[in-house]
């Protein structure tokens, strides 16, 4: 099928192919009308669309088209583009002129059919591949199409089924390899999903891309360690696979082992163009390394590479804000909750920036909307509390804890908060009750009780009780 492009790759090798592209864009530079054979146009059509050049494709096609109007090819290759584009009614009249010249052709049909699941007229599709299933010996593409419409129904075992078939023809399609660890998870079947994918490597054991799954299905399960000697090994048997890199490098950071991870995005950067997901990523693993120069230079340029990037404007924020520029990072924080006002983190570092520079009333309503949009997060409860304990409201620091305990009652910080300010309160009774509670929940953390003590009589009264709960 056509979305594998290169039919004519074995033609032209690489560096004719390279030169004709290098000739085709001075031409059209020099606003030449670029002139070649039928076979060059079609494989630097393809040629552009496999480095990801979807602009110098689709000049490709047009002045191919224009020369050689019934390349069958070029028209795929242009139905191709205009579907990426989501011009479907030009795609389907190009379809219906493709056929008139070659009308029993099964790719004119495929690309119909993946119209169809572009316009969400699933059923329709799957009885058009189901169809072709029969009539073409390459199935790859076709069952990978099968297997998308029936996610789209939400029949996520037939996908599975069509997907699997695919990857046992041999598929080496990325994308496919994705979709079908995406429905073992949401299925909550990526134990069933791990055993299929260690058969492939059972079969063959330098398959790249059934490690990654492997990887993957291992991350679902927060199994990091065994996604990271995964992903390794992906790395290890195709190092230019940067998609490998870079999960390496978020596994990395889930494991919390941040130069590792830097160095993971590092070598991603090798093996593909610059774009904003990984810089940030990148970014991020220098700022947990107190990188902040590196941090922010890596965030910026993101933001550089795609303004709308709200992570990016939130990263500089972040780094400002551990800078202690709090005034400089209230601007970033503010670009980024103008492009994504649903993010609770984004109040949150707001709210963190106007309580620094004393600004009760504005870190109020941030941390209002933090905790609206993201009640189960109690770093926005301790920080909103904690407003009000700087300021001596002691009573209004509980209360807005008390609010966190009751979204998430098993959460031990939430109670020696509360006990620190009914201690400041002088309600030793209640404060009793939930040091109590927040030693049954996790007996470690007591420890940060003492940070807010400086009274070596409440230290030692706080430790006796401590103490005898031990014993």
């Amino acid at each position: 099928m056509s979305q594998e492009y290169g039919d004519h790759f074995d033609e032209f090798n690489e560096a004719t192919l390279a030169d004709a592209a290098l000739r085709f864009e001075n031409m059209l530079k020099k606003k030449e009308a670029p002139y070649f054979s039928e076979e060059t146009f079609e494989s630097l059509s393809e040629y552009y669309l496999l480095k990801g050049k979807f602009e110098l494709a689709f000049k490709a096609c047009k002045y191919g088209l224009k020369h050689y109007p019934n390349s069958l090819e070029l028209m795929l290759n242009k139905v191709q583009l205009l579907i990426n584009k989501f011009e479907l009614e030009e795609a389907n009249e190009l379809l219906d002129h493709a056929s008139i010249f070659h009308p029993s052709d099964n790719e004119i049909e495929y690309f119909r059919g993946v119209i169809l699941i572009y316009t969400g007229e699933n059923e329709k599709a799957l009885e058009l591949f189901n169809n072709l299933l029969i009539l073409t010996e390459e199935k790859e593409n076709i069952l990978f199409q099968v297997g998308m419409a029936n996610m789209n129904l939400g029949a996520f075992d037939e996908a599975v089924v069509a997907f699997k078939d695919a990857i046992e023809g041999g598929s080496r399609n990325e994308i496919l390899f994705n979709e079908l660890v995406y429905c073992y998870e949401i299925q909550g079947k990526a134990e069933e999903g791990i055993v299929f994918f260690q058969k492939l490597i059972d079969l063959d054991p330098y398959n790249h891309l059934a490690w990654f799954a492997l990887g993957l299905s291992f991350n679902c399960l927060n199994l990091f360690e065994k996604a990271q000697e995964a992903f390794e090994f992906v790395v290890a048997i195709s190092e230019d696979f940067s998609t490998g890199w870079y999960n390496l490098g978020l596994t990395f950071m889930n494991l919390e082992s941040f130069e590792k991870a830097k160095e993971a995005f590092q070598n991603t950067l090798k093996y593909e163009e610059p774009n904003a997901d990984v810089l940030t990523h990148l970014a991020a693993s220098h700022e947990k390394l107190e990188e902040y120069g590196e941090a922010y230079k890596f965030y910026k340029e993101a933001s550089t590479l795609d303004e709308f990037w709200d992570d990016a404007w939130y990263g500089m924020g972040s780094v400002l804000y551990e800078q202690e520029k709090y005034l400089e990072s209230i601007h970033f924080v503010k670009k980024a909750i103008k492009l994504n006002d649903i993010n609770a983190d984004y109040w949150l570092l707001l709210g963190d920036n106007e309580s620094k520079l004393g600004n009760v009333v504005s870190s109020g309503e941030a941390y209002y909307k933090a905790a609206d949009l993201d009640p189960i997060n109690p770093d926005i409860w301790l920080n909103w509390s904690l407003l009000y304990f700087e300021n001596e409201e002691y009573h209004r620091a509980f209360e807005i804890v008390y609010e966190g305990i009751e979204e998430l009652p098993e959460d031990a910080d939430l109670y020696f908060r509360a006990t620190v300010y009914l201690l400041y309160d002088s309600n030793f009774n209640e404060a009793y009750k939930y040091l109590q509670e927040g030693l049954i929940l996790d007996y470690d953390k007591h420890v940060q009780l003492y940070e807010f003590f400086s009274n070596l009589d409440t230290l030692k009264a706080l430790q006796r009780i401590i103490d005898q709960f031990r014993k």
